[in-house]
C-alpha cells in the first residue's frame, strides 16, 4: 500500500535540515520609541512633583471713586437746566443744576409781602404791639421759605470733579432723589470685590487682584490687596453696604466679603485707546489664594500625608 506522505515531505521531516526565518524584524525603532515613552512618563512625575498650582477666588467688582458724593434733590420738582458735564472741575459753591420751585418761590413772596407789610406798619407807629408780633411770627416763616428757595440750585459743596449726572433739563425728580455726583480733585480710585465668604481665612493684605472689565474682554490688569473684610456678610446686608446704584448690577447670592485694591492710575488703555476708569465700572476678578504641588492636588490624600509627618 502506499504511504499517504510524499517520500520528500518525510525525508524533510527526519532530516537534520533547519528550517529560515519566515519574517525578519528591525528592533531599532522598537528600542526608541520605549526610551520615549520612558521620557515621557519620567518629565509627568517630575512636572507634577516639582511644580505647583495655583488655586483662585473668583468674584466680581466695580469701580469706585474715593470722597466721592451723591447730590440730591432738596425737594420732588423739573429740572430746568444742568450747568455742568461728567468729567467737568467745579469750585466750591458753584452752581451745577437748577430746578424748577414754583409753590416754593410762591410761598416765599407772599412770606416777603406780608413781612413788608407788618414792617411798614411797626415803622408808622413804633408802639404797635399786634405789628411786632406778627413780625416774630412772620420772621422764621419767611426763612423757612428762603431756605427752600435756595433749595432749587443744587450746588458743589467742594471744589472737585463732576463723575456722574442723572438728570435732564425737564425731567421730573422726587424728593432726595440723586440727581449728580461728584468727587474731590485728587480722589483716590478702588476696586471694590464681593468675594464669596468660604475664602476668608485665605485673604491677606498684599495678594494680587486680576480683573477684567466687564466689556473689554481679554483686557486683563492687575492691584495688590489693599484691604480685607473682617467679616463675611450676608446679601441683604452686602446689598445695603452697596447701595441702590451699584448692588442692582450685581446678582448677590449666599455669604461674601469685601475685598479692596488701590488702582494707581485714572487711566487704562484697551485695543490701543486710552480711556477713563469712571464710578461704577463692573469687572470680573480672580484673587490667588493659595499654592500647593500639582500631585497634592490630584491626589488629595498626600496632603493629608504630609501635614501628619509635620
Amino acid at each position: 500500500m502506499n504511504a499517504i506522505f510524499r517520500k520528500e515531505a518525510l525525508d524533510e521531516y527526519v532530516g537534520e535540515r533547519l528550517e529560515g526565518d519566515i519574517l525578519r524584524f528591525d528592533t531599532r525603532w522598537l528600542t526608541w520609541t520605549y526610551r520615549i515613552v520612558l521620557g515621557v512618563v519620567a518629565a509627568a512625575i517630575l512636572y507634577v512633583v516639582l511644580f505647583d498650582v495655583n488655586e483662585y477666588a473668583s468674584g466680581v467688582a466695580f469701580v469706585r471713586v474715593e470722597g466721592r458724593r451723591a447730590l440730591p434733590a432738596v425737594y420732588a420738582g423739573t429740572v430746568e437746566s444742568v450747568l455742568v458735564a461728567p468729567g467737568q472741575h467745579v469750585e466750591k459753591g458753584q452752581i451745577l443744576v437748577t430746578m424748577s420751585a414754583q409753590a416754593e418761590e410762591a410761598e416765599l413772596r407772599r412770606a416777603n409781602a406780608e413781612f413788608s407789610l407788618h414792617l411798614a406798619q411797626l415803622l408808622r407807629n413804633p408802639g404797635d404791639v399786634a405789628a411786632k408780633q406778627q413780625l416774630a411770627t412772620l420772621r422764621p416763616r419767611r426763612e423757612q421759605a428762603q431756605q427752600l428757595a435756595r433749595g432749587r440750585f443744587i450746588r458743589a459743596p467742594e471744589a472737585g470733579v463732576i463723575t456722574d449726572i442723572r438728570a435732564r433739563p425737564g425731567q421730573y425728580i422726587e424728593a432726595r432723589s440723586v440727581v449728580l455726583g461728584i468727587a474731590p480733585l485728587e480722589s483716590e480710585l478702588s476696586l471694590v470685590c464681593i468675594i464669596p465668604g468660604d475664602y476668608r481665612p485665605m485673604l491677606k493684605q498684599g495678594q494680587d487682584i486680576r480683573f477684567s472689565l466687564d466689556g473689554y474682554k481679554f483686557e486683563y490688569r492687575s492691584v495688590k490687596v489693599d484691604s480685607v473684610g473682617e467679616e463675611v456678610i450676608g446679601p441683604i446686608e452686602m446689598k445695603r453696604y452697596l447701595g441702590p446704584e451699584i448692588a442692582e448690577a450685581f446678582p448677590i447670592q449666599g455669604s461674601s466679603v469685601l475685598v479692596k485694591g488701590r488702582i494707581p492710575s485714572r487711566h487704562f488703555k484697551a485695543d490701543g485707546r486710552t480711556y477713563t476708569y469712571v464710578e461704577g465700572l463692573t469687572a470680573k476678578v480672580d484673587v490667588r489664594v493659595r499654592r500647593e504641588p500639582i500631585v497634592i492636588a490630584l491626589i488629595p490624600a498626600l496632603k493629608a500625608l504630609r501635614q501628619n509627618r509635620s
